[in-house]
C-alpha cells in the first residue's frame, strides 16, 4: 500500500525545499505527511514490493515456527530471519527459540515425533531452522604511500592576479600508512519442514562473506576507507547475518522484499534521535527531525542520507529519483563508502522501475500495493 501517484507528486515538490536547505512551508509538509503516514500505516519497517514465484513452495503454510539456529552465530541469524518474516504479510512466524532442530533427517523425514507434535500445538504449520558457521578475522599491515608536504621554505611566485607571494616550497616523502583488511563469512545450513506432514520441504546452503580494507592506501584516496571507519567484528557479522536473512526469506517468500537499508547514525544526537524514532515506525517524526537538523546544518551528510533512505523506501520512480539527489547531497557533504553505495543503488533502482513502467507485467496492480496477502 504504498502513496498515490497524486501523493508522490507531492513528495517531489519537498525536493526544492530540501536541496535549498530550506525549512518545509505549511502546505508542503501537510502534503507529505498524508504521503508517508499512508506508507506508514501499511508497514512499521519495508514493505514488500510486488508478488514474485518463491524458490520454495511453501502452499498452504502461513505460520512459520523460527526455531533454534544452532552454531556460534545462530542466535543472531535467527532473531534477523524473524525479523524478515514478519515485514512479510503472507507469514506469521513464531518465535520458538526454546525448541531445538530434529538433529537426523533421513528420507525426507525427521526422525523425532514428539518434535512436532511440540510445535503443533505451538499452531506452527511449517518449521525453519539451521545451522550457522562464521569466521571472522583482521589483517593488519602498513602500505608506503607517497605524500605531498610543506619544508618550511618559501618562494616568490605570481598569483593569478599578477602579484608576486610567498608560495610554500613541497616536497614528496614516503610514508607508511597502517591499515586493516577485515576478512568474514557466515553460512548456514538450513532445513524447511512441514508441520503437518512431518516432511522435509527442503534443505539448502547459504553462504555471505565480507571483504574490506580500512586505511593504509585507502586513507589517501577520494573514495577509500578510512581506518576510523573500521566497525567491530560484531557489526560485520551483524550485517552479514542480516544478509543471510534476506536471501534466505526471499526463497521462501511469494513477496519481493524490499532491499534492507542501513541508516546513518553519525552526525549528531539529533540525527541518532530520527534514527532511533524511524526504528519505531514513526517515519513522518523522524523526517521532521532530519529536516531540522539540515536547516540548522546544510552540511550534515548523514541527515541528507537519511532522507534519501526515507523516499526510497517508498518506492516510486519520483520517489527513487528525489532519493537520488538526497543520497548525492550527502556524498558531496561527506566521504563514507555508505552514501556512494547508496547513489549507486538508487540509481540502478530507478533503472529498473523505469522498465518495469515500460514494460509492465501482469502484476502491476500488485506492484501498487493492492492485492498483497
Amino acid at each position: 500500500m504504498k502513496p498515490s501517484e497524486r501523493d508522490s507528486q507531492n513528495m517531489a515538490k519537498r525536493e526544492t525545499l530540501w536541496m535549498t536547505k530550506k525549512g518545509p512551508s505549511a502546505c508542503g509538509w501537510l502534503f507529505f505527511l498524508l504521503a508517508v503516514l499512508a506508507w506508514v500505516g501499511c508497514t512499521r519497517g519495508r514493505l514488500p514490493s510486488g508478488i514474485k514465484p518463491s524458490d520454495i513452495s511453501l502452499e498452504g503454510i502461513q505460520t512459520l515456527a523460527v526455531l533454534k539456529f544452532d552454531g556460534s552465530f545462530g542466535e543472531t541469524v535467527q532473531s534477523h530471519v524473524l525479523k524478515r518474516l514478519s515485514e512479510v504479510q503472507h507469514f506469521r512466524p513464531i518465535d520458538t527459540p526454546q525448541v531445538h532442530r530434529p538433529a537426523v533427517v533421513r528420507h525426507g523425514q525427521s526422525d523425532s515425533p514428539k518434535f512436532f507434535c511440540t510445535l503443533k500445538e505451538l499452531g506452527a504449520e511449517g518449521i525453519i531452522t539451521g545451522h550457522v558457521n562464521g569466521r571472522i578475522q583482521d589483517i593488519h599491515g602498513i602500505d608506503q604511500i607517497q605524500v605531498t608536504e610543506g619544508t618550511g621554505h618559501y618562494k616568490k611566485e605570481k598569483n593569478v592576479y599578477g602579484e608576486w607571494v610567498n608560495v610554500e616550497i613541497k616536497r614528496t616523502v614516503v610514508r607508511p600508512v597502517p591499515y586493516i583488511i577485515r576478512q568474514a563469512s557466515l553460512d548456514t545450513k538450513y532445513n524447511v519442514f512441514n508441520v503437518k506432514t512431518t516432511g522435509v520441504i527442503t534443505t539448502g546452503t547459504l553462504k555471505e562473506t565480507y571483504n574490506e580494507k580500512f586505511g593504509g592506501g585507502e586513507e589517501c584516496g577520494p573514495f577509500g576507507h578510512k581506518l576510523s571507519d573500521l566497525p567491530t567484528p560484531d557489526d560485520t557479522l551483524d550485517e552479514l547475518a542480516a544478509t543471510l536473512a534476506t536471501k534466505l526469506v526471499a526463497k521462501i517468500s511469494r513477496m519481493k522484499l524490499a532491499r534492507m537499508i542501513r541508516l546513518d547514525e553519525g552526525g549528531n544526537t539529533m540525527v541518532k534521535q530520527g534514527v532511533d524514532v524511524a526504528k519505531t515506525g514513526l517515519w513522518d517524526k523522524a523526517v521532521e527531525i532530519w529536516e531540522q537538523v539540515i536547516h540548522d546544518e546544510p552540511d550534515n551528510a548523514s541527515a541528507y542520507y537519511n532522507l534519501g533512505v526515507a523516499h526510497e523506501s517508498v518506492g516510486d520512480t519520483k520517489s527513487l529519483e528525489i532519493a537520488e539527489e538526497l543520497y548525492k547531497k550527502a556524498a558531496s557533504h561527506g566521504d563514507k563508502k555508505l552514501y556512494r553505495e547508496a547513489v549507486a543503488r538508487i540509481q540502478g533502482a530507478i533503472g529498473e522501475s523505469r522498465d518495469t513502467r515500460e514494460f509492465p507485467s501482469n502484476n502491476s496492480s500488485s506492484r501498487n500495493g493492492m492485492g498483497l496477502h
